[in-house]
């Protein structure tokens, strides 16, 4: 039996403290937008877990991972601020899904090395030069990946 009521009372309690530590000018640098994606991320994964609303967590995750990359990035200024991280979030968010539901291990695995891909894709060109051009080729053609892995789902693949 699925619990009700849990999304929506995680998410008016989160708002509650945000605006009264707002109010009260309690913790000043979570007064910022980012804080309230993490509030609507905690409520989406709430309603995954404790409701078994698995279709959730992907939500869930992605807003927790943007909340929390936007207020890192202003902790850290080395933290990465590119496509990369948004990946890695999509790929983490993935992976917790496919926990629970055992659904979409590949596109879980595409995604955690393209994210790996764009981490490390200035290390790998800096780290030789001898395949500099030849890398920075491969990563203006990387969007054909996406295209031969549709095209493979949408024709070959039939399940």
């Amino acid at each position: 039996m699925k619990k009700r009521g849990i999304f929506s009372g995680i998410l008016l309690t989160g708002f509650g403290l945000y605006f009264l530590f707002e109010r009260l000018s309690l913790f000043p640098m979570l007064h910022t937008w980012p804080t309230l994606l993490l509030i609507i991320g905690i409520a989406l994964l709430g309603q995954a877990y404790i409701g078994k609303e698995y279709a959730n967590i992907l939500a869930g995750i992605v807003l927790v991972g943007l909340g929390s990359h936007f207020h890192l990035i202003t902790l850290f200024p080395t933290w990465p601020n590119d496509i990369s991280m948004f990946v890695l979030i999509i790929a983490i968010g993935l992976l917790f899904q496919y926990q629970k539901t055992k659904q979409a291990l590949l596109p879980t695995i595409l995604f955690f090395l393209l994210a790996a891909a764009f981490l490390f894709s200035n290390q790998l060109k800096n780290a030789t030069n001898l395949f500099t051009t030849g890398i920075e080729s491969l990563l203006n053609f990387w969007p054909l990946a996406f295209i031969v892995l549709g095209l493979y789902l949408l024709f070959v693949k039939k399940a």
